[in-house]
């Protein structure tokens, strides 16, 4: 069904695609995801004068933008922007999941006989549409996280790359090409100590540096050289995740010294990249940024202050779930077998045992974790298509939605509470503005430039930069093409 569904939709990309007349399409288009990085952040520091001052100032800046599922992280939200679809569709539900025919936990990108792959990725996508319409289009997807490069390439990508931190280097898996330049790449990459391993791992203080990213701009100026992107007679498409942000928000904050840095560091090498890629396709360029998802502002810092975030402790606060169960159904073993919040998966072997009514026993669960503090809402997972349209969280959670993959029981963490440890340090995975409003920009080829002030979604991209590429991407549940910031010659 799967693979009927794809050719379905890679048939109207190939039929719309001829539709498309004289546009010139441009020789390439990049698609650049800062993970973790806030609306804010694009013009929070009047000190920018790379890429991000740039882009604000020349490009289509949708200034309420937002993610439309739950939860919002890495792997989600950049499945949602290679997409333009949800949960629901594109099947990435979070970054891990708990498979209930293994009884096993499984990794987003974990693929069964590559190691690393697409295998989950449901659905239609950006790049195999491009691919579609253009048999010589070319995709490249370059990423520190193998969640975001293998997620934003789609399932017919030329070359996928991530960062392998117990190695020190840049590396891909058996689905995909493996490119003859990368070994000398990496040799410099090590010579370089930019990156160095110590005690079997890149220490996590040097991943919260702005050091991670320019190892991935280096990496994506030296693609872009050694396979000529941006040169031939059929479109190229660049994907490019930058994930320092997310580990320096994880680690510091959002409001931190060490996040002025890093946004500053992001700035000037996103400059210089610009500059390398119009160089590179004469000019025929056109670029999307967005981010795969938000941050709460940390209770320690003046916005957590006046929004009165409170810290949530995880093990405590998961420990607090098992207990609040156990009170009401005392049993031999824990009634959580695996908590992914939102996603709570139960044991319903044991409740058989124990004779319970599976629907009656996570309906009253649900009950009875919503009444623990930090804790908004607690919704029986096949219980979401039912919900009243009404219902303020009604479309987030259908819109998430796969009952091969979701928990039993999805627990929606309340507003302003932060669930993580770290001191200063924040996170994110909520629907709440601050974990789903990101930017989202457009820039170059076909863009009318300006501010654009009316809801908008992160997955307005893919059907929206397809127009920028030439062919017609159907847009998906709660999507649109964002015609208002394209030419009126496209």
């Amino acid at each position: 069904m799967r693979r009927i569904v794809s050719i379905v939709f890679l048939s109207v990309f190939v039929l719309s695609a001829s539709a498309a007349g004289a546009f010139e399409k441009p020789r390439l288009g990049v698609v650049v995801v800062v993970d973790q990085m806030r609306a804010d952040y694009l013009e929070r520091d009047p000190v920018y004068s790379g890429g991000f001052k740039r882009l604000a100032a020349e490009g289509a800046v949708f200034t309420r933008a937002r993610h439309l599922h739950i939860p919002t992280e890495t792997a989600p939200g950049h499945a949602a922007i290679s997409t333009g679809r949800n949960p629901s569709v594109h099947g990435i539900v979070a970054n891990d999941w708990f498979d209930r025919v293994s009884g096993r936990e499984t990794y987003c990108v974990a693929d069964a006989s590559y190691g690393i792959g697409p295998e989950h990725l449901d659905g239609p996508t950006l790049s195999d549409g491009l691919k579609a319409s253009d048999p010589q289009a070319r995709v490249f997807a370059v990423s520190s996280k193998d969640r975001a490069a293998v997620t934003l390439g789609g399932r017919r990508p030329d070359l996928v790359l991530w960062f392998d931190r117990v190695a020190g280097e840049f590396t891909t898996s058996s689905y995909y090409r493996r490119p003859a330049w990368l070994g000398a790449f990496n040799a410099k990459l090590k010579a370089s100590g930019l990156l160095a391993v110590k005690d079997g791992k890149v220490p996590s203080a040097v991943l919260a540096t702005p050091a991670l990213d320019r190892a991935t701009a280096d990496l994506a100026s030296e693609l872009v050289r050694r396979e000529s992107v941006g040169r031939g007679s059929s479109t190229d498409l660049l994907l490019v995740s930058f994930s320092g942000t997310d580990t320096v928000g994880h680690r510091y904050g959002t409001q931190a010294s060490e996040m002025t840095t890093q946004l500053r560091a992001v700035d000037a090498l996103l400059g210089k990249l610009l500059a390398q890629w119009s160089k590179a396709s004469g000019g025929s360029l056109v670029l999307a940024l967005t981010a795969d998802h938000g941050a709460i502002p940390e209770p320690e810092g003046p916005m957590g202050k006046a929004l009165g975030v409170k810290r949530l402790n995880w093990e405590t606060f998961a420990a607090d779930l098992e207990k609040a169960l156990q009170k009401r159904w005392p049993a031999p073993k824990p009634w959580i077998v695996s908590n992914q919040v939102p996603h709570l998966y139960l044991d319903g072997v044991q409740s058989a045992r124990m004779g319970l009514d599976w629907l009656a026993f996570r309906t009253e669960a649900a009950g009875v974790l919503s009444g623990l503090g930090g804790v908004a809402r607690v919704v029986v997972a096949d219980q979401v298509p039912f919900l009243d349209a009404a219902d303020p969280l009604a479309s987030a959670l259908r819109r998430s939605y796969r009952p091969d993959r979701c928990g039993d029981l999805l627990l929606i963490v309340a507003e302003n509470y932060l669930l993580h440890d770290k001191v200063p340090g924040t996170s994110h995975g909520s629907a709440w503005f601050y974990d789903a409003n990101v930017p989202l920009v457009l820039w170059g080829r076909g863009v009318k430039p300006g501010r654009y002030d009316g809801p908008a979604a992160v997955v307005d991209l893919a059907p929206t930069f397809a127009r920028l590429l030439g062919f017609d991407y159907p847009p998906g549940d709660g999507a649109a093409v964002r015609f208002e910031a394209l030419a009126a010659s496209r």
